[in-house]
Protein backbone atom coordinates (compact mmCIF):
# COMPACT_ATOMS: atom_id res chain seq x y z
CA UNK A 1 0.00 0.00 0.00
CA UNK A 2 1.59 3.26 -0.87
CA UNK A 3 0.87 6.75 0.15
CA UNK A 4 -2.80 7.85 0.42
CA UNK A 5 -3.48 11.02 -0.88
CA UNK A 6 -6.32 14.09 -0.12
CA UNK A 7 -8.68 13.71 -1.88
CA UNK A 8 -10.17 17.44 -1.24
CA UNK A 9 -9.87 19.91 -3.73
CA UNK A 10 -10.16 23.56 -3.87
CA UNK A 11 -13.40 24.73 -5.96
CA UNK A 12 -14.70 21.18 -6.72
CA UNK A 13 -14.06 18.67 -9.03
CA UNK A 14 -14.89 20.43 -12.38
CA UNK A 15 -12.67 23.70 -11.48
CA UNK A 16 -9.79 21.51 -10.94
CA UNK A 17 -10.67 19.47 -14.14
CA UNK A 18 -10.70 22.80 -16.05
CA UNK A 19 -7.46 24.29 -14.59
CA UNK A 20 -5.29 20.84 -15.51
CA UNK A 21 -7.26 20.59 -18.97
CA UNK A 22 -5.97 24.23 -19.51
CA UNK A 23 -2.42 23.62 -18.74
CA UNK A 24 0.61 24.37 -21.88
CA UNK A 25 1.91 21.33 -23.11
CA UNK A 26 -0.69 19.56 -20.72
CA UNK A 27 0.55 15.91 -22.32
CA UNK A 28 4.10 15.75 -21.20
CA UNK A 29 3.01 17.33 -17.62
CA UNK A 30 0.59 14.13 -17.04
CA UNK A 31 3.05 11.72 -18.49
CA UNK A 32 5.46 13.05 -16.16
CA UNK A 33 3.21 12.58 -12.43
CA UNK A 34 4.08 9.72 -10.86
CA UNK A 35 1.31 6.91 -11.13
CA UNK A 36 -0.05 7.70 -7.92
CA UNK A 37 -0.43 11.30 -8.12
CA UNK A 38 -2.19 10.87 -11.59
CA UNK A 39 -4.39 7.96 -10.02
CA UNK A 40 -5.30 11.02 -7.03
CA UNK A 41 -6.26 13.08 -9.72
CA UNK A 42 -8.63 10.85 -11.51
CA UNK A 43 -10.30 9.70 -8.57
CA UNK A 44 -10.73 13.75 -7.51
CA UNK A 45 -12.10 14.73 -11.05
CA UNK A 46 -14.32 11.15 -10.88
CA UNK A 47 -13.55 8.28 -13.63
CA UNK A 48 -16.50 9.15 -15.88
CA UNK A 49 -15.06 12.66 -16.25
CA UNK A 50 -11.41 12.09 -16.48
CA UNK A 51 -11.77 10.89 -20.21
CA UNK A 52 -9.42 13.27 -21.33
CA UNK A 53 -7.06 12.39 -18.83
CA UNK A 54 -6.67 8.66 -18.77
CA UNK A 55 -6.20 9.32 -22.72
CA UNK A 56 -3.30 10.88 -21.94
CA UNK A 57 -1.72 8.14 -19.32
CA UNK A 58 1.07 6.16 -20.28
CA UNK A 59 0.45 2.02 -20.24
CA UNK A 60 3.04 2.31 -17.04
CA UNK A 61 0.65 5.06 -15.35
CA UNK A 62 -1.98 3.20 -16.31
CA UNK A 63 -1.15 0.00 -15.04
CA UNK A 64 -0.18 1.28 -12.07
CA UNK A 65 -3.46 3.18 -11.52
CA UNK A 66 -5.39 0.17 -11.68
CA UNK A 67 -3.51 -1.98 -9.38
CA UNK A 68 -4.76 0.47 -6.96
CA UNK A 69 -8.08 1.40 -8.70
CA UNK A 70 -9.70 -1.87 -9.44
CA UNK A 71 -8.54 -4.05 -6.29
CA UNK A 72 -10.70 -3.15 -3.22
CA UNK A 73 -11.23 -4.44 0.14
CA UNK A 74 -14.69 -3.83 2.31
CA UNK A 75 -12.93 -2.87 5.63
CA UNK A 76 -9.64 -1.25 6.47
CA UNK A 77 -6.55 -4.15 6.57
CA UNK A 78 -8.71 -6.98 4.69
CA UNK A 79 -6.90 -8.45 1.47
CA UNK A 80 -7.92 -6.56 -1.73
CA UNK A 81 -10.47 -8.56 -4.50
CA UNK A 82 -10.82 -7.57 -8.04
CA UNK A 83 -14.04 -5.42 -9.47
CA UNK A 84 -15.26 -6.28 -11.96
CA UNK A 85 -17.57 -3.34 -12.47
CA UNK A 86 -15.30 -0.76 -11.89
CA UNK A 87 -12.91 -2.34 -14.78
CA UNK A 88 -15.84 -2.39 -16.85
CA UNK A 89 -16.18 1.26 -16.14
CA UNK A 90 -12.27 2.30 -16.75
CA UNK A 91 -13.18 0.46 -20.21
CA UNK A 92 -15.61 2.89 -20.70
CA UNK A 93 -13.46 5.67 -20.24
CA UNK A 94 -10.78 4.45 -22.29
CA UNK A 95 -13.17 4.00 -25.23
CA UNK A 96 -13.51 7.93 -25.11
CA UNK A 97 -10.37 8.06 -26.94
CA UNK A 98 -11.19 5.83 -29.50
CA UNK A 99 -11.37 2.31 -29.82
CA UNK A 100 -7.71 1.43 -31.77
CA UNK A 101 -6.18 3.68 -28.72
CA UNK A 102 -7.68 1.74 -26.37
CA UNK A 103 -7.32 -1.80 -27.96
CA UNK A 104 -3.16 -0.42 -28.26
CA UNK A 105 -3.18 0.19 -24.61
CA UNK A 106 -4.66 -2.46 -23.67
CA UNK A 107 -2.03 -4.92 -25.39
CA UNK A 108 0.63 -2.79 -22.93
CA UNK A 109 -0.97 -3.91 -20.25
CA UNK A 110 -0.45 -7.19 -18.03
CA UNK A 111 -1.83 -9.73 -19.55
CA UNK A 112 -3.34 -11.42 -16.47
CA UNK A 113 -4.96 -7.96 -15.80
CA UNK A 114 -6.52 -7.96 -19.25
CA UNK A 115 -7.99 -11.36 -18.99
CA UNK A 116 -8.90 -11.17 -15.52
CA UNK A 117 -10.98 -7.76 -16.67
CA UNK A 118 -13.03 -9.63 -19.46
CA UNK A 119 -13.58 -12.73 -17.48
CA UNK A 120 -15.40 -10.99 -15.09
CA UNK A 121 -17.96 -10.02 -18.50
CA UNK A 122 -18.10 -12.56 -20.49
CA UNK A 123 -17.94 -16.24 -21.11
CA UNK A 124 -15.73 -17.33 -24.34
CA UNK A 125 -17.13 -20.39 -25.35
CA UNK A 126 -15.51 -22.49 -28.18
CA UNK A 127 -18.12 -22.77 -31.10
CA UNK A 128 -17.09 -26.34 -32.63
CA UNK A 129 -16.56 -27.95 -28.68
CA UNK A 130 -20.23 -26.47 -28.20
CA UNK A 131 -21.71 -27.93 -30.93
CA UNK A 132 -20.20 -31.34 -29.70
CA UNK A 133 -21.87 -31.05 -26.18
CA UNK A 134 -24.84 -30.26 -27.69
CA UNK A 135 -25.08 -32.55 -29.81
CA UNK A 136 -25.00 -35.33 -26.99
CA UNK A 137 -27.81 -33.68 -24.22
CA UNK A 138 -30.96 -35.10 -24.59
CA UNK A 139 -33.98 -32.82 -25.86
CA UNK A 140 -34.95 -30.92 -22.60
CA UNK A 141 -31.08 -29.55 -22.05
CA UNK A 142 -30.88 -29.00 -25.36
CA UNK A 143 -34.07 -26.12 -24.82
CA UNK A 144 -32.15 -25.35 -21.56
CA UNK A 145 -29.32 -24.43 -22.83
CA UNK A 146 -30.73 -22.78 -25.90
CA UNK A 147 -32.67 -20.42 -23.65
CA UNK A 148 -29.74 -19.31 -21.53
CA UNK A 149 -27.71 -18.50 -24.71
CA UNK A 150 -30.90 -16.97 -25.57
CA UNK A 151 -31.02 -14.31 -22.70
CA UNK A 152 -27.33 -13.54 -23.39
CA UNK A 153 -26.27 -10.58 -25.45
CA UNK A 154 -23.66 -12.58 -27.91
CA UNK A 155 -20.90 -11.71 -30.25
CA UNK A 156 -18.64 -14.20 -32.79
CA UNK A 157 -15.47 -13.71 -33.05
CA UNK A 158 -13.30 -16.11 -35.03
CA UNK A 159 -13.65 -19.54 -33.64
CA UNK A 160 -15.25 -18.59 -30.18
CA UNK A 161 -18.73 -16.88 -29.08
CA UNK A 162 -18.41 -14.93 -27.00
CA UNK A 163 -21.54 -14.54 -23.96
CA UNK A 164 -22.18 -11.67 -21.58
CA UNK A 165 -22.41 -11.86 -17.73
CA UNK A 166 -23.62 -8.81 -17.24
CA UNK A 167 -25.29 -6.42 -19.47
CA UNK A 168 -23.76 -2.89 -17.83
CA UNK A 169 -20.40 -2.61 -19.78
CA UNK A 170 -21.15 -4.88 -22.63
CA UNK A 171 -20.73 -2.95 -25.61
CA UNK A 172 -17.71 -1.35 -24.23
CA UNK A 173 -16.32 -4.93 -23.80
CA UNK A 174 -17.32 -5.82 -27.24
CA UNK A 175 -15.87 -2.70 -29.04
CA UNK A 176 -12.87 -3.52 -27.16
CA UNK A 177 -12.46 -7.26 -28.33
CA UNK A 178 -13.39 -6.68 -31.82
CA UNK A 179 -11.03 -3.74 -31.95
CA UNK A 180 -7.99 -6.20 -30.21
CA UNK A 181 -8.93 -8.70 -33.15
CA UNK A 182 -8.63 -6.64 -35.87
CA UNK A 183 -5.27 -4.23 -34.94
CA UNK A 184 -3.25 -7.31 -32.36
CA UNK A 185 -4.46 -10.37 -33.90
CA UNK A 186 -2.26 -12.73 -32.03
CA UNK A 187 -2.83 -11.01 -28.37
CA UNK A 188 -6.74 -11.52 -29.14
CA UNK A 189 -6.69 -15.15 -29.99
CA UNK A 190 -4.36 -15.80 -27.32
CA UNK A 191 -6.28 -13.98 -24.92
CA UNK A 192 -9.45 -15.26 -26.51
CA UNK A 193 -8.02 -19.11 -25.86
CA UNK A 194 -7.38 -18.24 -22.07
CA UNK A 195 -10.89 -16.83 -21.64
CA UNK A 196 -12.26 -19.86 -23.19
CA UNK A 197 -10.17 -21.64 -21.42
CA UNK A 198 -11.12 -20.09 -18.16
CA UNK A 199 -14.96 -20.35 -18.87
CA UNK A 200 -14.61 -24.55 -19.66
CA UNK A 201 -13.54 -24.50 -15.73
CA UNK A 202 -16.04 -22.11 -14.67
CA UNK A 203 -19.27 -23.84 -16.59
CA UNK A 204 -17.98 -27.02 -14.95
CA UNK A 205 -17.14 -26.25 -11.32
CA UNK A 206 -20.98 -24.84 -11.86
CA UNK A 207 -22.78 -28.09 -12.97
CA UNK A 208 -23.27 -26.78 -16.38
CA UNK A 209 -23.75 -23.56 -18.67
CA UNK A 210 -26.84 -22.81 -17.50
CA UNK A 211 -25.35 -22.59 -14.02
CA UNK A 212 -22.51 -20.78 -15.06
CA UNK A 213 -24.40 -17.82 -16.71
CA UNK A 214 -25.87 -17.10 -13.65
CA UNK A 215 -22.91 -17.59 -11.43
CA UNK A 216 -20.65 -14.66 -9.78
CA UNK A 217 -17.56 -16.77 -9.29
CA UNK A 218 -14.53 -15.96 -11.25
CA UNK A 219 -10.79 -17.53 -11.33
CA UNK A 220 -8.34 -13.97 -10.09
CA UNK A 221 -5.22 -15.99 -8.11
CA UNK A 222 -2.98 -15.57 -11.14
CA UNK A 223 -3.86 -11.66 -11.67
CA UNK A 224 -3.54 -11.24 -7.91
CA UNK A 225 -0.52 -12.93 -7.69
CA UNK A 226 1.20 -11.00 -10.65
CA UNK A 227 -0.28 -7.97 -9.46
CA UNK A 228 1.35 -8.64 -6.36
CA UNK A 229 4.33 -9.04 -7.63
CA UNK A 230 4.17 -5.81 -9.41
CA UNK A 231 3.67 -3.92 -6.15
CA UNK A 232 6.09 -5.45 -4.19
CA UNK A 233 8.81 -4.39 -6.54
CA UNK A 234 7.50 -0.81 -5.58
CA UNK A 235 7.11 -1.11 -1.88
CA UNK A 236 3.86 -2.51 -1.46
CA UNK A 237 2.63 -4.02 1.43
CA UNK A 238 0.12 -5.88 1.12
CA UNK A 239 -2.65 -6.17 4.05
CA UNK A 240 -2.04 -10.14 5.02
CA UNK A 241 1.87 -9.81 5.40
CA UNK A 242 0.85 -6.34 7.35
CA UNK A 243 -0.81 -7.99 9.63
CA UNK A 244 1.23 -10.78 10.09
CA UNK A 245 3.98 -8.47 11.01
CA UNK A 246 2.16 -6.38 13.05
CA UNK A 247 0.98 -10.09 14.98
CA UNK A 248 4.70 -10.82 15.41
CA UNK A 249 5.33 -7.26 16.65
CA UNK A 250 2.65 -7.54 19.43
CA UNK A 251 4.67 -10.42 21.16
CA UNK A 252 8.01 -9.39 20.89
CA UNK A 253 10.28 -9.32 23.90
CA UNK A 254 13.05 -6.63 23.49
CA UNK A 255 15.79 -9.60 24.22
CA UNK A 256 14.40 -11.93 21.75
CA UNK A 257 14.69 -9.17 19.13
CA UNK A 258 18.24 -7.47 19.78
CA UNK A 259 19.25 -11.66 19.96
CA UNK A 260 18.00 -12.33 16.44
CA UNK A 261 20.64 -13.31 13.91
CA UNK A 262 18.53 -11.99 11.01
CA UNK A 263 15.42 -10.31 10.22
CA UNK A 264 11.60 -11.83 10.78
CA UNK A 265 10.46 -13.79 7.77
CA UNK A 266 7.60 -10.61 6.38
CA UNK A 267 11.03 -7.67 6.14
CA UNK A 268 12.85 -10.38 4.70
CA UNK A 269 10.47 -10.99 1.98
CA UNK A 270 9.84 -7.07 1.39
CA UNK A 271 13.09 -6.30 0.92
CA UNK A 272 13.95 -9.34 -1.27
CA UNK A 273 10.99 -8.51 -3.55
CA UNK A 274 11.91 -4.46 -4.03
CA UNK A 275 13.01 -2.92 -7.26
CA UNK A 276 15.58 -0.30 -5.79
CA UNK A 277 16.15 0.73 -9.37
CA UNK A 278 12.47 1.82 -9.79
CA UNK A 279 13.00 4.44 -7.22
CA UNK A 280 15.64 6.61 -9.41
CA UNK A 281 13.30 6.77 -12.32
CA UNK A 282 10.47 8.04 -10.60
CA UNK A 283 12.69 10.76 -8.89
CA UNK A 284 13.72 12.24 -11.84
CA UNK A 285 10.24 12.13 -13.76
CA UNK A 286 9.55 15.21 -13.24
CA UNK A 287 6.26 17.10 -13.92
CA UNK A 288 5.82 20.44 -15.56
CA UNK A 289 5.78 23.02 -12.10
CA UNK A 290 3.04 24.32 -13.14
CA UNK A 291 0.70 21.19 -12.96
CA UNK A 292 2.43 20.51 -10.08
CA UNK A 293 1.75 23.82 -8.46
CA UNK A 294 -2.29 23.17 -9.39
CA UNK A 295 -1.94 19.44 -7.89
CA UNK A 296 -0.44 20.70 -4.70
CA UNK A 297 -2.71 23.54 -3.94
CA UNK A 298 -5.66 20.19 -4.35
CA UNK A 299 -3.67 18.26 -1.84
CA UNK A 300 -3.02 15.54 -4.64
CA UNK A 301 0.76 15.63 -4.39
CA UNK A 302 3.67 16.33 -2.00
CA UNK A 303 7.41 17.19 -2.62
CA UNK A 304 7.77 13.33 -1.76
CA UNK A 305 6.89 11.20 -4.36
CA UNK A 306 6.14 8.26 -2.08
CA UNK A 307 6.23 7.00 1.29
CA UNK A 308 9.06 5.01 0.28
CA UNK A 309 11.26 8.52 -0.41
CA UNK A 310 10.91 10.72 2.87
CA UNK A 311 13.39 13.12 2.63
CA UNK A 312 17.01 12.90 3.59
CA UNK A 313 19.12 14.59 5.65
CA UNK A 314 18.62 17.94 7.55
CA UNK A 315 16.26 18.89 10.75
CA UNK A 316 13.03 18.36 8.68
CA UNK A 317 14.11 14.71 7.35
CA UNK A 318 11.05 13.17 9.34
CA UNK A 319 7.69 14.56 10.47
CA UNK A 320 7.55 15.77 13.68
CA UNK A 321 7.91 13.03 16.24
CA UNK A 322 5.90 11.89 19.65
CA UNK A 323 9.45 11.36 21.24
CA UNK A 324 12.85 13.46 21.09
CA UNK A 325 15.36 10.75 21.57
CA UNK A 326 14.55 9.14 18.29
CA UNK A 327 14.66 12.23 15.91
CA UNK A 328 17.69 13.47 17.86
CA UNK A 329 19.52 9.87 16.93
CA UNK A 330 18.27 10.02 13.40
CA UNK A 331 19.47 13.77 12.92
CA UNK A 332 23.05 12.92 14.25
CA UNK A 333 23.04 9.55 12.08
CA UNK A 334 22.05 11.75 9.37
CA UNK A 335 25.47 13.66 10.05
CA UNK A 336 27.79 10.61 10.75
CA UNK A 337 26.69 7.88 8.27
CA UNK A 338 24.04 9.24 5.07
CA UNK A 339 24.52 5.41 4.03
CA UNK A 340 22.56 4.20 7.15
CA UNK A 341 20.72 7.21 7.54
CA UNK A 342 19.22 6.23 3.93
CA UNK A 343 18.83 2.57 5.09
CA UNK A 344 17.02 3.64 8.35
CA UNK A 345 14.61 5.77 6.30
CA UNK A 346 13.74 3.24 3.89
CA UNK A 347 13.09 0.97 6.65
CA UNK A 348 10.74 3.41 8.29
CA UNK A 349 8.70 3.81 5.04
CA UNK A 350 8.44 0.02 5.57
CA UNK A 351 7.41 0.40 8.28
CA UNK A 352 4.66 3.64 7.73
CA UNK A 353 3.30 0.87 4.26
CA UNK A 354 3.12 -1.69 6.80
CA UNK A 355 0.59 0.54 9.59
CA UNK A 356 -1.27 1.82 6.86
CA UNK A 357 -1.94 -1.67 5.18
CA UNK A 358 -2.37 -3.26 8.60
CA UNK A 359 -3.25 -1.50 10.97
CA UNK A 360 -7.16 0.74 11.86
CA UNK A 361 -7.44 3.73 14.36
CA UNK A 362 -11.23 3.70 15.37
CA UNK A 363 -12.62 1.41 12.54
CA UNK A 364 -10.54 3.12 9.73
CA UNK A 365 -7.57 2.97 7.97
CA UNK A 366 -4.62 5.38 9.31
CA UNK A 367 -3.82 8.38 7.19
CA UNK A 368 -0.03 8.57 6.37
CA UNK A 369 0.70 11.10 8.75
CA UNK A 370 -1.25 9.08 11.56
CA UNK A 371 0.82 5.90 10.40
CA UNK A 372 4.37 8.05 10.26
CA UNK A 373 3.39 8.98 14.30
CA UNK A 374 2.73 5.80 15.36
CA UNK A 375 5.48 4.25 13.69
CA UNK A 376 8.00 7.19 15.31
CA UNK A 377 6.64 6.93 18.75
CA UNK A 378 6.71 3.02 18.62
CA UNK A 379 10.96 3.23 17.05
CA UNK A 380 11.42 5.85 19.64
CA UNK A 381 10.01 3.39 22.88
CA UNK A 382 12.43 0.73 21.21
CA UNK A 383 14.91 2.40 21.13
CA UNK A 384 14.66 3.85 24.29
CA UNK A 385 14.63 0.50 25.55
CA UNK A 386 17.51 -0.95 23.29
CA UNK A 387 19.53 2.14 24.68
CA UNK A 388 18.73 2.01 28.59
CA UNK A 389 17.43 5.17 28.15
CA UNK A 390 21.08 6.59 27.96
CA UNK A 391 20.84 9.61 25.41
CA UNK A 392 24.98 9.01 24.80
CA UNK A 393 24.30 5.80 23.48
CA UNK A 394 20.94 6.48 21.09
CA UNK A 395 22.61 7.24 18.55
CA UNK A 396 25.26 4.30 17.87
CA UNK A 397 22.98 1.63 18.74
CA UNK A 398 20.23 3.18 15.90
CA UNK A 399 23.49 2.88 13.55
CA UNK A 400 23.38 -1.00 14.75
CA UNK A 401 19.85 -1.99 14.69
CA UNK A 402 17.28 -1.53 11.90
CA UNK A 403 14.10 0.58 12.30
CA UNK A 404 11.73 -2.60 11.65
CA UNK A 405 13.89 -3.83 14.76
CA UNK A 406 13.16 -1.27 16.94
CA UNK A 407 9.49 -1.11 15.88
CA UNK A 408 9.01 -4.52 16.72
CA UNK A 409 11.25 -3.77 20.53
CA UNK A 410 8.64 -0.63 20.70
CA UNK A 411 5.57 -2.04 19.40
CA UNK A 412 6.05 -5.32 21.42
CA UNK A 413 6.32 -2.53 24.21
CA UNK A 414 3.30 -0.42 24.39
CA UNK A 415 0.62 -3.54 23.05
CA UNK A 416 2.21 -5.75 25.93
CA UNK A 417 1.15 -3.37 28.56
Amino acid sequence: MTLALASIGRGGRGSLLTRVLEEPDLVAAVRALAPRVLGALVRQVGLEDAGELVALATSEQLTRILDEDVWTSENPGEDEVFDGERFALWLEVLLESGDDAVADKLVDLPEELVVLGLHRQVLVLDMDALALEVARLDRSDVDMVEKALEGCLSEEIGEFRILSRRHDGWDAVISVLLALDKNHHDFSCRVLQRLCDASSETIEDNGGLCEALSSAEMIANDAAADREDRRAAEGHVAPSAARSFLALARTAKAEEVLAEKQRDPVTRAYFRELDRSSVPAARDRRPARPLLGILREAELATDGATVRALPAGGSDALPPPAEPMFRRAMRELSARDAATYARRLEELAYLVNVVMAGATQEGHALRPFEATEVVVAACDVGLERASRGKEKDATRVLSKLAADQLFRIGWGARTQR
